[in-house]
């Protein structure tokens, strides 16, 4: 079975707008959970489902113990994972002795050779199903959003999603991009983000005080 991808338009600085380049993502339809993947494995063996189940279970737990320990955890065969960090506040002295405030970046994986070479035989198909973000002018979002507020108050990610037909990572973009050039604000948290104009934006009254 061939995987499907589609092209997307590639980010590009500023200065480099007129040079218009594309790049290939796979388009992914179907998420294999923990259950189709326990009885995918009993096929192959005479482990029985609930064994395996079990057993990812334990996996899980245990890597997630050594990676608090700040150990890397190698699984032959498929890879290695390990913690990457971020500080909160921007360190200028390495040599200072507060404690800065880290936390938990991502989980990075690196894959293994064996991993690799197993994926070395998959073929590719174009999507027929366009799921990437439709063109639309920075002018175009500024007129949605017009229109957006006059009838509502507060606007979420997915809301610009579905108005402008955009995947995620493009609304994500926008917002950032909104933000910084003052047209919006979050009047939520950063882990649950409600976004507002700023007054004097969307033919909002700049008198305007929102109540969330």
């Amino acid at each position: 079975m061939a995987v499907k991808f589609e092209l997307y338009k590639t980010p590009m600085p500023k200065e480099r707008k007129n040079k218009i380049r594309y790049h290939a993502r796979p388009v992914s339809f179907e998420t294999v959970n923990t259950e189709e993947l326990a009885s995918r494995i009993h096929s192959r063996c005479t482990l029985r489902e609930s064994d395996v189940i079990a057993t990812l279970g334990e996996l899980k737990y245990e890597v997630a113990q050594c990676l608090k320990e700040g150990k890397k955890v190698h699984i032959e065969g498929l890879g290695f994972l390990q913690v990457t960090l971020s500080c909160e506040e921007e360190i200028r002295d390495p040599r200072t002795k507060r404690v800065h405030k880290v936390k938990l970046k991502a989980i990075k994986f690196k894959a293994d050779k064996e991993l690799k070479a197993e994926l070395r035989s998959m073929c590719f198909e174009r999507s027929k199903i366009k799921r990437h973000s439709a063109e639309i002018s920075e002018l175009e979002i500024d007129m949605k959003l017009t229109d957006y507020f006059a009838e509502n108050q507060i606007m979420t990610r997915k809301d610009l999603q579905y108005l402008c037909h955009m995947t995620q990572i493009t609304a994500y973009r926008h917002i950032k991009r909104l933000i910084e050039e003052k047209k919006l604000q979050n009047l939520g948290t950063s882990h649950q983000p409600i976004y507002t104009p700023v007054p004097g934006n969307y033919r909002v009254s700049v008198a305007v005080k929102y109540k969330i």
